[in-house]
């Protein structure tokens, strides 16, 4: 997780990734339909049961209005307030930009952009997203670990590639959720490793300019200790976005769930869906992949094979990484599109009326 800054992504690097997120569809689904028939898939999905199919989507529309209300609770922190329907647009956003560049760099530093560009405070819309984000990674984390420990032997039951790529997940998402954690709530703590860190690059010659780092660390640490006192004096608002990112969580765990069910396979649980798609996403989030494809249809397609039959998977996988995903990045860059066009005429300085 990078410190935010408020940069637009410009049209040659948007091209850029989506080339890259197309070249490794491209050859992510080239492999998947070597022993798959575009035919006997289409087949499989024209017998599906579409209210089910809509219950996966519905669980897209409560990722995003968790999302959307979870932006609107850390603002309002501030006494902003933003209107639900353009804190959903920044929540599109965050979805696009995050879905075609790697390690979904690019979600948050758009949704700064667009946050700035119609009046809100850099301050309280950076510390807003920086926080939303470690909240979102500490539960991933959290989700996922105890998933882990609940489901053990069926943990160790995988190979060594899904056991690396867990071990990798919990170590990056760790600690960019503890780093951030840190740097909001721990500053006396967080400028005492800033600095060590600052002098043992400096003794190693990777850095020169000692002074101008020093001053940038400083700048960043005022400014997201500052957000920590806030929440010191509103905790309830933190516990509130635990909630909704739990919720949020949950909704997206829940959809390979009603893909088995559209496709009419019998005999599956909710809570094995849950546990074995929060460990997936512990183990893929880290992957520096656009929309960790090609990892995540992988490492599905793995885990699964345990719980349904094979016939089965390779469908039940498509249907729920279109509706969680393929699909949801076209309705995200619609609304995108939308949001970069939709201008709210006069900037806001400190308040926006719902």
């Amino acid at each position: 997780m990078t410190i935010l800054k408020q940069k637009r992504m410009h049209k040659r690097q948007m091209m850029i990734c989506l080339a890259v997120l197309a070249v490794l569809s491209f050859m992510t689904f080239h492999i998947l339909f070597k022993d798959h028939s575009p035919e006997s898939l289409y087949e499989v999905f024209s017998g599906a049961d579409w209210r089910f199919v809509g219950l996966g989507a519905a669980c897209m529309a409560v990722y995003l209005i968790c999302e959307a209300e979870s932006i609107r609770t850390l603002m309002g922190a501030f006494q902003t307030k933003v209107p639900f329907l353009r804190s959903a647009g920044y929540s599109f956003a965050d979805f696009y930009f995050s879905a075609i560049t790697p390690s979904a760099t690019g979600g948050q530093p758009m949704q700064l952009y667009y946050m700035t560009r119609d009046g809100f405070g850099f301050a309280q819309s950076s510390f807003s997203l920086l926080t939303l984000a470690a909240v979102y990674q500490l539960m991933v984390l959290v989700y996922g670990v105890v998933m882990v420990i609940l489901k053990y032997p069926y943990v160790q039951s995988q190979g060594r590639l899904i056991k690396w790529l867990l071990v990798f997940g919990i170590a990056v998402n760790g600690l960019c959720s503890l780093g951030i954690l840190l740097v909001i709530l721990k500053r006396a703590l967080v400028e005492r490793i800033a600095m060590t860190g600052i002098s043992i690059a400096v003794k190693l010659r990777i850095i020169k300019d000692r002074r101008k780092l020093e001053r940038k660390a400083e700048h960043l640490i005022d400014e997201y200790s500052r957000g920590g006192e806030c929440f010191r004096k509103y905790p309830q608002v933190f516990v509130k976005v635990m909630i909704l990112t739990a919720f949020r969580l949950t909704a997206l765990f829940l959809i390979p769930y009603f893909a088995c069910l559209a496709l009419g396979i019998g005999g599956v649980e909710p809570l094995e869906f849950l546990a074995v798609q929060a460990i997936l996403s512990l183990a893929v989030t880290a992957v520096p992949l656009p929309g960790s494809v090609g990892a995540s249809e992988g490492s599905f397609m793995i885990l699964y094979s345990g719980m349904v039959a094979a016939d089965h998977l390779f469908p039940m996988m498509m249907l729920s990484r279109g509706i969680s995903f393929y699909g949801f990045l076209a309705v995200s860059g619609a609304a995108t599109l939308v949001l970069q066009f939709w201008n709210a005429g006069k900037h806001r300085k400190t308040e926006v009326q719902t």
